[in-house]
């Protein structure tokens, strides 16, 4: 499914000048902790995540993953913003809390 149409179908926000709202999502991953990312995180994998960090666009650019979900509303710190816009990953934020974004994101995906 497109990026774009997860962040509608979670009523989630795609962060302007972030990477492509059309980048292909098969698989989802959720955690709070870099090392589970770095383990799980892979092509066409949307993480949704608390944290908060420019390195966060490094994780996604290491793993070419094409988007990452901030949750409970947080606003992208400015240096992850620049990191991703510069390595293409997207960026969307969701109002829900790490479970329930995950929960939301893989009925949509009928996972």
């Amino acid at each position: 499914m497109k990026l774009k149409d997860l962040a509608l179908a979670i009523e989630a926000r795609l962060q302007p000048g972030s990477g492509n709202g059309d980048s292909s999502i098969v698989r989802v991953y959720a955690s709070a902790t870099m090392s589970d990312l770095i383990a799980h995180a892979g092509p066409a994998t949307l993480i949704v995540t608390s944290l908060n960090n420019a390195q966060l666009a490094r994780i996604a650019e290491l793993m070419d993953v094409p988007g990452l979900c901030l949750v409970s509303g947080a606003a992208p710190d400015p240096e992850l913003l620049q990191a991703a816009r510069q390595a293409g990953t997207a960026i969307l934020v969701s109002e829900a809390g790490l479970e329930a974004t995950s929960r939301a994101l893989h009925q949509v995906l009928g996972a």
